[in-house]
C-alpha cells in the first residue's frame, strides 16, 4: 500500500500493532464512513454524545436505501484523548477500513496530531468542537470544521460583556492548548471592545489549590470573569470563586455544557452563562432533540450533539455527488476522496441544527471554517445542575 513505511514507522514508533484488515466496504457496495473521538476518557461524555448524533443521521440515510443503493457503514475508534492513539487510529480507517470520511474531534490536543497525518494521507477529515484557531487558519486541504474557533467563541463573548455595560473583566484558563488559546482570544476581544482586563490568571489543570489565582482575581474586583476550563478544572475553578467571595458576574466557555463540570461545581455554578449554539426555539432543533431523547436517553441540547449530526449529514450529502460516486464505482478511492474536497470546497451554504434561524455553514476553496462570525451562538445558564435557555435581559454589572 502507498503508505506502509509511514505505518511501519508509526508501529515501531509507538508500539500499536495495526493488524492488516484487507478492505471489503467497496468491494461490498457500502460506503465507509468513520467515527474517531473520546469515548472513555475525560472527555466522553462530548465524544458518545457525537457518536449517537452520526448514527441517527447514517440510520437516517440507510432507513431510506442508503445512498445510490450503497449502504453507509460506520467504523467506530475510541482515541481516549491520546493524541498518538487517535492519529494511529486515522492511519488506520485511511489504509486498513479504506474509508472515505473521518469524523470526530472535540478535544484539540489529539486533533492537532491528527490533522497533519489525514492531509498525508489526503483523507477528508470533519472535525467538531476542537477549537484552537491555528487548526483551520490557515486552511490546509483535507480538514474541514464544524465547531466554532476559539475566536469565534471570544467574540460572542466580548460583545456580550460590552453590549451590556461591563467596564472591567477578568479572564482565568487553564494551561492546555485549548485555555491558552481561548483566554487569549477573550483578551484581546475584550480589549478590542473597550473592556478593562484587570487580571488574567492561568493555572495547570490538575492543580488541587486554585487559591493563589482566584485572590488575585478577586482583588482586582472585576465586575465579570470569564473562565476557559476543562471539565474537571472548571468545576474547581467555580467552586473556589464562591468560596473566596468573588462577587461578580460568571462566563464559562462552552465546557460548562459538559455535565461533568456542572457536577463538579455543585451549587457553586448556579447562574453561570455558557456559550452555546443551538436555538431550542427552532422547530426542527426540537424535533431532532426529540428523536435523540427517545433513541438514546434525554440529553441536554449542545452544540457537541449537534455539530456531529451536521457534520454527518453533510459527509452523506458530499458523498452522493456524481463525482463521488463515479470514482466509487471504478474503485478509485483516492480520487473518491478528492472529490470529497472539492465538493466541500464548492458546497457553499448548509443549514443545520447549529445557529440562530436563517444562519448556515459557509465553506469555500479557502473556508475550511464552516460557523460563520455572527448569530451563531445563544446563551444557556446553569442552574441545580442542569442548563436552561438564559434570560440575559437583565444581566449587567452591580451598581
Amino acid at each position: 500500500m502507498k503508505y506502509n513505511l509511514r505505518r511501519l514507522l508509526l508501529k515501531l514508533v509507538l508500539g500499536v500493532g495495526l493488524a492488516y484488515l484487507p478492505s471489503t466496504g467497496y468491494a461490498a457496495g457500502e460506503v465507509v464512513l468513520g467515527f474517531l473521538d473520546d469515548m472513555s476518557g475525560v472527555a466522553a461524555e462530548s465524544g458518545n454524545d457525537a457518536l449517537h448524533a452520526v448514527q441517527i443521521a447514517i440510520d437516517e440515510v440507510n432507513q431510506k436505501g442508503g445512498i445510490r443503493g450503497r449502504k453507509v457503514r460506520l467504523v467506530v475508534y475510541d482515541g481516549k484523548q491520546d493524541p498518538q492513539l487517535t492519529a494511529t487510529f486515522a492511519t488506520r480507517f485511511a489504509e486498513d477500513d479504506e474509508g472515505l470520511i473521518l469524523i470526530g474531534g472535540n478535544p484539540a490536543v489529539p486533533v492537532a496530531a491528527t490533522i497533519p497525518v489525514i492531509n498525508e494521507l489526503e483523507v477528508p477529515y470533519f472535525t467538531l468542537s476542537a477549537a484552537t484557531d491555528s487548526f483551520t487558519n490557515p486552511s490546509t486541504p483535507f480538514h474541514f470544521r464544524f465547531g466554532p474557533a476559539n475566536s469565534q467563541d471570544a467574540a460572542a463573548v466580548a460583545d456580550f460583556i460590552a453590549e451590556r455595560g461591563f467596564k472591567k473583566a477578568a479572564v482565568i484558563n487553564n494551561s492546555l492548548p485549548y485555555g491558552i488559546d481561548g483566554g487569549s482570544a477573550v483578551e484581546k476581544a475584550l480589549k478590542e471592545r473597550g473592556v478593562e482586563v484587570v487580571a488574567h490568571e492561568t493555572y495547570d489543570t490538575n492543580a488541587t489549590d486554585l487559591s493563589p489565582q482566584v485572590v488575585k482575581i478577586r482583588d482586582a474586583k472585576p465586575e465579570i470573569v470569564v473562565i476557559w476550563p476543562y471539565p474537571a478544572d472548571g468545576g474547581r475553578v467555580l467552586r473556589a470563586l464562591h468560596q473566596l467571595d468573588v462577587d461578580a458576574v460568571r462566563i464559562v466557555a462552552r465546557i460548562a455544557l459538559y455535565e461533568t463540570l456542572r457536577k463538579m461545581a455543585g451549587e457553586t455554578g448556579d447562574g453561570a452563562l455558557v456559550t452555546n449554539t443551538v436555538d431550542t426555539e427552532r422547530p426542527e432543533v426540537q424535533a431532532f432533540f426529540k428523536t435523540f431523547g427517545e433513541r438514546f436517553g434525554e440529553r441536554p441540547p449542545t452544540m457537541y450533539i449537534a455539530m456531529a449530526y451536521d457534520a454527518a449529514k453533510v459527509a452523506l450529502q458530499v458523498a452522493a455527488t456524481d463525482e463521488v460516486q463515479a470514482a466509487l464505482e471504478k474503485g478509485d478511492l483516492e480520487g473518491a476522496r478528492d472529490a470529497v474536497r472539492v465538493n466541500m470546497e464548492r458546497i457553499g451554504r448548509f443549514e443545520g441544527l447549529q445557529g440562530k434561524p436563517g444562519t448556515a455553514y459557509q465553506f469555500g476553496p479557502n473556508q475550511h471554517q464552516g460557523p460563520p462570525n455572527r448569530d451563531w451562538f445563544v446563551w444557556m445558564e446553569v442552574r441545580n445542575m442542569g442548563l436552561v435557555k438564559a434570560d440575559t435581559s437583565k444581566v449587567g454589572p452591580k451598581r
